[in-house]
């Protein structure tokens, strides 16, 4: 993976550790079934949206990609790589 790649993979890793903190401080829970099944959801939906981009969903078959506007590099290309496939291992699931 490239550079930009990379670092959007790591800002949804941070998303999603974030999110998962703030919902359980929100709520003062420390149980570790609700951090997992948390866990299980914001990363099942990251998947989804990552999937809607590829062109996998069933909401729509059409294939997308995120453009940085100030450089012009596309997400999903040099190399190319299905946002959805590299998900897995990365978030917490």
């Amino acid at each position: 993976m490239n550079d930009l790649q990379n670092r959007f993979i790591e800002y949804l890793v941070e998303f999603q550790k974030t999110s998962v903190e703030s919902c359980m401080a929100k709520h003062k829970c420390g149980d570790e079934k609700i951090r997992k099944m948390l866990n299980e959801a914001t990363y099942d939906m990251a998947v989804y949206i990552m999937e809607l981009i590829d062109g996998y969903s069933g909401y729509s078959a059409d294939r997308h990609d995120i453009i940085n506007i100030v450089t012009g590099e596309r997400l999903k290309e040099n190399p190319f790589i299905e946002l959805h496939d590299i998900l897995d291992g990365k978030m917490e699931n």
